[in-house]
């Protein structure tokens, strides 16, 4: 009877239904499913390993987006990246791109805190040098001069060839800086030999060695391949400069000379021997100006137009001219200082080393400078006026000067 009465007792209230059990599974295999698609959904669009594979494409948009100036866009390309993926060939770069987004916004804390975190958490990338050549330049922008050397220094020290010129320059930089002319002078002649031809970083150091290079044979100071000449009774300035293969020009900028009649037996003269060559280059329209070091200066230059090109070929400095008288072709002498004076301030005639040469050209200043870098003239080279002048200084009669269609780089003398 005890057994009947307890197989026949109600269910409580509180016990769970067969339906209720039912429920709850249901509803936890849904939620198991869910979680399975959402993880694989998470994976295929946001996971590591799609984006470590999507990458490279990822990357080139992000490129692109901050060359045409849309930052945030690119920026949401990247974070992806950046959270998911840690690659030193993938995140060091994800990170620059980054840097460089930010810099263009002007957040520069920012950019430095992402290069930053390239140099930290990627020692071996590829991609450090870069990080650590544009954390020192922004540092260097803003003052930061001595970390901004350290990280300098080590680039050019570490660096392998043709990554090293960036960094000289900003050694350059600095020894300039601090008034050291000479070595900020040779650390733009490296970087001008280690960049590569033509490059943005090959001009600039171009530019920086030249202007340096001007500066310190037109100084009273003493440099390392200046000598000094004393003057005797009876030398002039005419004479010194042929006796030294220098020009009268170069005697008194170096020599502070304000009048080149008043020198005095006894007076010490600054001069630096050279043996200048020129180089023009016609498929650029540029000036080289080369001593044994290699390239001392490069000049812009105007050259002959379509049916008037300028002539290839070998050829030596004339007789120069100061304010020279120009005598055009069946018209009359057009005398100097006169605004339809072509010649502009210096005259040096290209006396040509072979036969089939023209005879009427020459190295000129000009009364239109906007036409320098082109071909406009009728032949003759032409430079700014400041710039012949400043050339005219330098070279003496008979320097050799060579018209070539391309300069070949192989024909310098090896770096220092």
């Amino acid at each position: 009877m005890a057994g009947t009465r307890r197989r026949m007792r109600r269910k409580r209230p509180g016990d769970p239904s067969l339906a209720r059990i039912i429920v709850v599974l249901l509803l936890l295999v849904a939620l198991a499913y869910g979680v399975m698609r959402a993880t694989d959904w998470f994976k295929r669009d946001f996971g590591g390993g799609e984006i470590r594979t999507r990458a490279p494409e990822l990357l080139a948009r992000a490129d692109q987006l901050v060359e045409t100036g849309k930052t945030d866009e690119a920026r949401q390309l990247l974070a992806p990246v950046i959270r998911r993926v840690d690659d030193p060939a993938v995140t060091p770069k994800a990170l620059l791109l980054l840097a460089r987004s930010e810099e263009a916004d002007g957040d520069m804390e920012a950019a430095k805190s992402h290069l930053a975190r390239v140099i930290r958490d990627f020692p071996g990338s590829p991609y450090l040098p870069e990080a650590t050549l544009r954390l020192a330049q922004m540092e260097e922008e803003e003052g930061n001069y001595a970390q901004a050397v350290t990280r300098f220094r080590a680039l050019a020290e570490k660096s392998p060839p043709g990554m090293r010129a960036p960094a000289l320059m900003g050694l350059a930089r600095d020894a300039e800086r601090a008034g050291k002319r000479v070595e900020a002078r040779d650390r733009f002649r490296e970087a001008f030999y280690d960049a590569p031809w033509n490059s943005d970083t090959w001009n600039e150091a171009l530019d920086e060695l030249g202007r340096l290079n001007v500066a310190l044979i037109f100084s009273e100071a003493e440099t390392p391949e200046c000598d000094y000449y004393v003057v005797r009774p009876g030398d002039n300035l005419t004479d010194i400069g042929i006796k030294l293969n220098t020009t009268q020009g170069l005697l008194i900028r170096a020599n502070g000379i304000a009048d080149a009649r008043r020198i005095q037996p006894g007076q010490r003269l600054k001069y630096t021997p050279k043996d200048f060559r020129i180089i023009i280059e016609r498929e650029t329209c540029r000036l080289f100006l080369l001593d044994r070091s290699g390239v001392f200066k490069r000049y812009r230059v105007g050259l002959g137009r379509p049916g008037h090109e300028t002539a290839l070929g070998k050829y030596r400095i004339g007789n120069k001219q100061k304010n020279p008288t120009w005598f055009p072709k069946g018209r009359d002498p057009v005398p100097p200082g006169d605004p339809g004076n072509e010649l502009g301030s210096r005259w040096m005639p290209l006396v040509p080393e072979a036969e089939d040469l023209p005879t009427d050209l020459g190295i000129h200043g000009t009364v239109a400078p906007d036409t320098v870098g082109h071909y406009i003239s009728s032949g003759c080279p032409r430079l700014y006026n400041e710039m012949v002048e400043e050339l005219y200084d330098l070279v003496v009669r008979s320097t050799p000067v060579e018209i070539v269609d391309h300069f070949d780089p192989a024909t310098l003398p090896e770096s220092p």
